[in-house]
C-alpha cells in the first residue's frame, strides 16, 4: 500500500520520468523507481526525496514511512529494510 501511493503521488505530479525525477531528488532514477515498486521498504531519506521531487507533504509521509516500518518490524526478525520474501510470518506481504 505505501509503495502504491508513493505512484498515486507520482500520478498526481503528472507523471514524470524517472530521470526528471531522479534531478529533482538527487537521487539515481533506479531507487526512485525502486522505492515505488514495492519489493522493498525504502529508506526514510529516499522516501523524503521522492515525496518532495513530486511537492507531497514531507512530514505526512515521515509519519507513514515510521508507521510502516513499526508494523514491519512487529511483525518479523529480518530488518525493516531487508526483502519482504526475508521477513516472517508472511512473504506475501508488500509494502
Amino acid at each position: 500500500a505505501f509503495a502504491a501511493e508513493l505512484r498515486l503521488l507520482r500520478e498526481a505530479a503528472g507523471r514524470p520520468t524517472y530521470h526528471a525525477l531522479a534531478r529533482r531528488a538527487h537521487r539515481s532514477s533506479s531507487s526512485l523507481s525502486e522505492a515505488a515498486g514495492g519489493r522493498r521498504m525504502p529508506t526514510l531519506d529516499t522516501t523524503l526525496a521522492y515525496v518532495r521531487a513530486l511537492g507531497g507533504d514531507e512530514r505526512e509521509w515521515a509519519e507513514r514511512w515510521h508507521a510502516l516500518r513499526a508494523a514491519i518490524h512487529g511483525v518479523g526478525d529480518a530488518a525493516p529494510d531487508a526483502p519482504l520474501a526475508e521477513r516472517k510470518p508472511s512473504a506475501e506481504r508488500r509494502v
